[in-house]
């Protein structure tokens, strides 16, 4: 199964939407699969269903390759990014596809011509846009973020679980939409406060050896957050009908990609509280069961933001 990177393509009308698809396709080679949607010619762009249709088709594309992939072969699709029309209403199909893609504004195409109308209706405009958007995509994407991903470093913190990593004033989800809005730069992407600290095997006895010293990070409420060893990963194919809701392909994309880059199976912080002390019903917000307290020496939190402990 040869990789792929998976597009996704929205806020262009139809049916100039299908020849943006096949011009991106061409113009990427063979090594893409492209998913266009189209949106209204006038009035709001992003529409529930319009949304829902690119969150399905990336979600079955995602899960049928990973069921028939052989076990040494290719993983998921190698990146996925949007490419979508900046509109007022584009928060709601960010906020659906928030941290798991690589969103590429195609920003001349919400421009107005001389005769008043909106270059995304314009075949030439939306071939320069796409041209422009994979020349940024190269950059910082596969240059800059996939990399950084790919390293599963501690001190990354790009790899952290956005509800449940804290900042002293926030949690990291918004700095992490700062990102995705793009009112903060790819180039330098790490929060200003956020500074990793190096533990050694008395601080962190369940998870360091006794020769080991590692820098990893320590949120606001003193949780330190290391990642789990490569022979520790735990996952396995969600049993997902095709025509699952919606929600649940988030949850997988999610647990999967972090900003279009592919995340190991498995792939989670073992969080836990220095010199081998206990949670005692400490707070989490876990994807699946809502608000939670934990108990015990430590807990899986994935990149969904799913919380595994024991109860």
């Amino acid at each position: 199964m040869t990789p792929v990177d998976l597009f996704l393509l929205a806020g262009l009308p139809n049916p100039l939407h299908l020849r943006v698809e096949q011009y991106l396709k061409d113009y990427v080679g063979e090594a893409a699969q492209v998913v266009a949607a189209p949106s209204s010619s006038d009035g709001s762009l992003y529409r529930e269903r319009t949304v829902e249709t690119l969150l399905r088709a990336s979600g079955q594309f995602t899960l049928k390759r990973i069921r028939s992939r052989a076990a040494d072969g290719p993983p998921r699709p190698r990146r996925l990014a949007l490419l979508y029309v900046p509109a007022p209403e584009d928060r709601r199909l960010l906020q659906a596809f928030d941290h798991f893609v690589f969103p590429v504004p195609l920003w001349d195409l919400s421009e107005f011509d001389d005769s008043g109308r909106q270059k995304r209706h314009d075949r030439i405009a939306c071939e320069a846009a796409i041209r422009d958007a994979i020349k940024l995509y190269m950059l910082e994407l596969v240059t800059w973020i996939q990399p950084r991903i790919e390293g599963r470093r501690a001190t990354e913190p790009l790899l952290l679980p956005p509800r449940n990593f804290h900042l002293r004033d926030r949690g990291i989800e918004s700095f992490f939409l700062e990102l995705s809005r793009r009112s903060r730069s790819w180039e330098e992407a790490a929060p200003e406060d956020l500074v990793p600290e190096t533990f050694e095997y008395e601080q962190l006895p369940g998870y360091l050896r006794r020769d080991e010293r590692l820098a990893m990070f320590r949120d606001a409420r003193d949780v330190i957050f290391p990642c789990a060893r490569p022979t520790q990963l735990h996952w396995h194919v969600p049993e997902l009908a095709l025509d699952a809701k919606v929600g649940l392909f988030q949850d997988f994309l999610r647990s999967t990609y972090r900003f279009g880059a592919p995340l190991p199976d498995g792939f989670h912080h073992d969080v836990q509280l220095e010199w081998g002390a206990e949670f005692n019903r400490m707070p989490f917000e876990c994807s699946r069961e809502g608000n939670i307290e934990v108990s015990g020496n430590h807990a899986n939190i994935y990149p969904n933001d799913y919380v595994r402990h024991d109860a």
